[in-house]
């Protein structure tokens, strides 16, 4: 199951790029058992990949716009509605919107 999600800026790219790192270091620290640094890695500097316990994400950022794509495993389905308004939520936290 594919999710995607779009969601314009204006922030330069360093600034985007820290805030996606503050938002990953929050989660890091709530839930460290989960070791979130680990399961994804920038693979430029406009691209990030992710991947865990089946489900696998890319987040790019383009000059005007970020795009996600989140493929969940089959157990997740019955959550994409809550999965969706989490990364709304995260998105628009971000972004400042």
């Amino acid at each position: 199951m594919k999710i995607e999600l779009a969601r314009p800026h204006a922030l330069g790219l360093d600034d985007l790029r820290a805030r996606i790192g503050a938002r990953v270091d929050h989660y890091a620290a709530r839930y460290p058992a989960l070791d979130l640094p680990a399961h994804h890695r920038w693979v430029s500097d406009r691209e990030v990949r992710g991947s865990y316990r089946g489900g696998d994400g890319v987040l790019r950022i383009e000059p005007a716009e970020v795009r996600l794509t989140l493929d969940l495993p089959f157990f997740a389905r019955p959550f994409r509605a809550r999965i969706e308004e989490f990364l709304k939520r995260e998105a628009d936290l971000m972004l400042g919107a």
